[in-house]
């Protein structure tokens, strides 16, 4: 199974504009990075190519782990 690394910690916006999710980093394969968009989990390599998205981050790192094996 992948490990995470956080690579960014939750951050408070200010006043009305709420928080920012923290990021995350695929440990080892440093320049895959997880995020969360609306609904989904995205798998994001180099800050432009979506990988993989699935609906949990437990359903994106198992499509992950068979990608990354391969």
């Amino acid at each position: 199974m992948l490990k995470l690394i956080k690579s960014k910690s939750t951050e408070w916006l200010g006043n009305g504009m709420g928080t920012a999710a923290a990021e995350w980093v695929v440990k080892g394969h440093e320049h895959i990075e997880i995020r969360q968009l609306g609904y989904e989990w995205w798998a994001v390599a180099h800050g432009r190519y979506r990988i993989a998205s699935a609906y949990t981050k437990r359903e994106l790192l198992a499509i992950l782990s068979t990608k990354i094996a391969t």
